[in-house]
C-alpha cells in the first residue's frame, strides 16, 4: 500500500496542477464554496466544538446558529486545525487537504477492493477508479463531496465482519460511517443507505443473529455520538423554518441523459457534453464500462460483482430524484427517491444528483473484482496497466482552473463587524478576508440565507442609505468597497454619503471606512390583540388566499410574479381601532412586497392611505426581530376602520409575493 500511496499522491499531484505550487494563494475553480470551507475549517480551528460559539459563526451577522447552515466539515479538523495554527494560513490547510482527498479516497478504495478480491493490481484499479472519477472533476469546488474517503473503509469494515464477525470490525464501519457524515451530511443519508443495501445482501446466512446484534450495537453507539450535532442541526434549521422545497429537490436531481454528459475540462471527453447542470455530468467513462460489460459476461452467481453492479444502478436511479427527467422532462414515471423521501430527513437534502458518487464506489469495486477473476499473474498486471492508463484518460482535466485567494482585509477601524461591498460579489470574499481580525460580518455564503439578506441585499444594491444607518445603529461598523466590482465609483460614492463616514484604510484593490454609532434602531412595533377577520379576498390566487389566516406558518398565498395590481381587501366586520397590519413571510424571506400601497376605510367607499412604499428595510427588521415568522410590521393607527386594502405597486419579474399569515393589530 505504500507504493500505492506514493503513485496516489504524484498522480493527485499532476491531476491537480498547478494547484500543488500555488497551495498558498490559490484554490480550485471558483471563490465560493472553497473560501466558505476554507472559513469554516479555520473557525472550527478556533473554537470548541458543539459549544454555542461555535454554533455563532461570525457570518450573516447578527444572525446565531449560522454554523448550521451548511457543512460542519468536523472530521477534516484533525488534518486542518494543526496546519492553521501552525502556519496562519487557512487557505494553506484547505489546499492540503484538498490535494489528501484524491489520495486517501485512492487509499480507501485500494483497502475496499483488496479486502474483497486479494489482489493489489486489483485493488489499484479500484483505487484510481474511485480517486480520479471522471465525476470529481464536475465538482472540483466541492471538498466536502471529495472527501469521500471514509465510505470506503466503512464498507470494507462491513466484509472483514462477515468474514470474522469481531467487534473491531464492528467499531471500524461504525467510526468510518460517523467520520464519513462529519466530511458531508449528503454522507450520513448516502451511506446510511448502501449499508442497509448492503446488509440485506451479505448479512443473511453469513452471519448469526447474535454477530448481527453486534453490528447493529457498534451503529447505534456511532449514532449516539452524531445525535448532539443533528439536534443541533435540526433545532436550529427549525428556529428559522429551513427546509427544502420538493422543487429545489427536483431542480438539484440528475438527469437521465447525465450519464451521456462529461465534465466541460475533461480532456478526452469534454465534446460529450449534454444539456444539463453539472450536478448531471455522471459519465462514468468507457474504460470502466468496458470492464463492468466484461464482468457481466463473465461472472454467474451472486458473486459481490452482481452486488455492487446492481447497487450501482441503484444509485443512479435515487440520484433520479422523486420525479426522474430527460433532457429536462419529467418521464412520467415516480423515481425510487419518492419512497425514501417520507423518511426524516431524507426530504431535507437538496442535490440528490450526488448519489452518484456512492456509484462511483460501486463500479469502482466491481471493476476491481472483474480484474482480480484473471487467473494469470502476468495478464493481470497487463489489464491492470492498461486499466489505470485507460481510467486517467477518461478522468484527466484538459485544464485545472486556478483562482487567487484575495489578500486578508486588515484595518484601523474600531467596527465591530464588516460588511463588503457590492455585497453579493464578494460574500465569501469578505468572509474570507475578516479572518485575520477574527471579525464577523454582514455577508454571508451558505446552503441556506440569514432571513434578513435578501431583503439587505436589495437595500444595498439600491444604494439606500437607511441601511447602512440601521446597521450602525448601536456599534460602529467598518464597510470595505472592492475595488473590482466598483468600477465607476458608485460604491464608494454611496458609502461616502453616510453621516460621520471616515476612510480609514486603503489597499491596492480595496478601501475601507468607519461608520460611527448612528442611534438609527428599528422602531418599536405596534402590540395588541390580534383583530377578527371576518372576510377576505385577492386579486390573484384566490383559491389560497384563506391560508393567511390558518395559523399555519407551512401554508401560504402567492402571486408570481410581482407584476404591479396585486390586491388584498380584509373586512375586520364593524369598524374598530387598529394599530398595524402584520405580513408573515415565514420561509419566503425574499418574497417581501417591493411597493405596497395600504388604505382604510370605514365603509368600503372612501379610502385613506396610510401607508405607502417599499417594504425591504421593515423587512430586514422582521427578520432580526423573528426569523422564523419575519412579520412585516407596518403601521396604521386609524380609529374607524373595517376594511383594509393592500395593493402591491411593485414590478419584479423574477420574485412572487408570499403572505404565510395576515394579521391586523387592534
Amino acid at each position: 500500500m505504500t507504493l500505492a500511496a506514493v503513485a496516489l499522491a504524484a498522480i493527485a499531484c499532476a491531476y491537480t496542477w498547478p494547484l500543488p505550487a500555488v497551495a498558498g494563494t490559490g484554490v480550485a475553480h471558483d471563490r465560493g464554496d472553497p473560501l466558505l470551507v476554507t472559513w469554516i475549517l479555520w473557525w472550527t480551528s478556533h473554537t470548541v466544538p458543539l459549544s454555542s460559539a461555535w454554533w455563532n459563526a461570525p457570518a450573516f451577522y447578527p444572525s446565531s446558529g449560522v454554523l448550521a447552515f451548511s457543512e460542519n466539515l468536523l472530521s477534516l479538523a484533525p488534518l486542518t486545525g494543526p496546519v492553521i495554527w501552525f502556519t496562519h494560513s487557512p487557505v494553506l490547510a484547505y489546499n492540503l487537504a484538498y490535494l489528501a482527498s484524491f489520495v486517501l479516497s485512492g487509499l480507501a478504495a485500494y483497502f475496499l477492493g483488496f479486502v474483497i478480491t486479494r489482489s493489489h493490481a486489483a485493488a489499484f484499479v479500484a483505487a484510481i477508479a474511485f480517486a480520479f472519477a471522471p465525476y470529481r472533476l464536475s465538482h472540483t469546488q466541492h471538498l466536502q463531496l471529495l472527501s469521500s474517503y471514509w465510505m470506503p473503509v466503512a464498507v470494507a469494515a462491513l466484509h472483514l465482519f462477515v468474514e470474522r464477525p469481531a467487534w473491531r470490525w464492528a467499531i471500524l464501519f461504525s467510526a468510518a460511517w460517523v467520520l464519513q457524515a462529519l466530511a458531508s451530511g449528503y454522507y450520513l443519508f448516502f451511506l446510511s443507505t448502501f449499508a442497509v443495501l448492503w446488509m440485506a445482501w451479505f448479512l443473511p446466512r453469513r452471519v448469526s443473529l447474535g454477530d448481527a446484534a453486534r453490528l447493529a450495537v457498534a451503529w447505534l453507539a456511532g449514532a449516539i455520538l452524531l445525535a448532539p450535532i443533528l439536534v443541533g442541526y435540526r433545532t436550529i434549521q427549525a428556529s428559522y423554518g429551513f427546509r427544502r422545497s420538493p422543487v429545489e429537490m427536483v431542480n438539484y436531481s440528475a438527469d437521465v441523459l447525465g450519464v451521456f454528459s462529461a465534465a466541460p475540462d475533461s480532456w478526452l471527453w469534454s465534446w460529450l457534453h449534454s444539456s444539463v447542470g453539472s450536478e448531471s455530468e455522471q459519465f462514468p467513462g468507457v474504460t470502466l464500462i468496458l470492464l463492468v460489460i466484461l464482468g457481466l459476461r463473465k461472472t454467474r452467481g451472486l458473486s459481490p460483482f452482481w452486488f455492487y453492479a446492481g447497487t450501482t444502478v441503484v444509485m443512479w436511479m435515487l440520484s433520479l430524484g422523486p420525479v426522474p427527467r430527460m433532457a429536462g422532462t419529467a418521464i412520467g414515471v415516480p423515481g425510487p427517491y419518492a419512497v425514501l423521501a417520507v423518511l426524516p430527513g431524507f426530504d431535507a437534502i437538496r442535490v440528490l444528483a450526488r448519489f452518484w458518487m456512492v456509484a462511483v464506489m460501486c463500479l469502482a469495486i466491481a471493476a476491481a473484482i472483474v480484474v482480480a477473476r484473471i487467473r494469470s499473474a502476468r495478464t493481470r498486471a497487463i489489464v491492470m496497466t492498461i486499466a489505470v492508463a485507460g481510467l486517467l484518460a477518461d478522468a484527466w482535466p484538459r485544464t485545472f482552473p486556478i483562482v487567487s485567494v484575495p489578500a486578508m482585509r486588515v484595518t484601523s477601524t474600531s467596527g465591530r463587524a464588516r460588511l463588503g461591498l457590492p455585497l453579493h460579489e464578494t460574500e465569501t470574499e469578505t468572509m474570507y478576508g475578516a479572518i485575520a481580525q477574527g471579525r464577523p460580518v454582514f455577508n454571508g455564503y451558505s446552503g441556506y440565507a440569514a432571513p434578513q439578506h435578501a431583503a439587505l441585499r436589495d437595500l444595498l444594491e439600491h444604494h439606500d442609505g437607511r441601511i447602512l444607518a440601521r446597521l450602525a445603529a448601536t456599534e460602529p461598523i467598518e464597510v470595505i468597497v472592492e475595488s473590482a466590482g466598483d468600477a465607476d465609483g458608485s460604491w464608494n460614492a454611496y458609502v461616502n454619503r453616510q453621516p460621520g463616514v471616515r476612510r480609514s484604510d486603503t489597499g491596492p484593490d480595496w478601501t475601507a471606512y468607519e461608520l460611527p454609532i448612528s442611534n438609527a434602531v428599528a422602531p418599536t412595533v405596534p402590540t395588541g390583540p390580534s383583530l377578527h377577520v371576518a372576510a377576505i379576498a385577492t386579486s390573484h390566487n384566490i383559491p389560497d388566499i384563506n391560508a393567511v389566516l390558518d395559523n399555519d406558518l407551512d401554508t401560504r398565498w402567492h402571486s408570481q410574479p410581482q407584476a404591479g395590481g396585486e390586491t388584498i381587501d380584509v373586512d375586520l366586520g364593524h369598524a374598530q381601532h387598529v394599530s398595524a397590519v402584520v405580513l408573515c413571510l415565514g420561509a419566503y424571506a425574499g418574497q417581501y412586497p417591493r411597493e405596497l400601497h395600504v388604505e382604510v376605510s370605514a365603509d368600503a367607499r372612501a379610502w385613506t392611505p396610510v401607508y405607502t412604499g417599499g417594504t425591504a428595510l421593515e423587512t430586514y427588521d422582521a427578520a432580526l426581530r423573528s426569523p422564523r415568522e419575519i412579520p412585516i410590521t407596518l403601521p396604521v393607527s386609524r380609529d374607524n376602520v373595517r376594511f383594509l386594502r393592500l395593493r402591491q405597486t411593485g414590478r419584479v419579474p423574477r420574485t412572487g409575493w408570499t403572505i404565510v399569515e395576515l394579521r391586523v393589530i387592534g
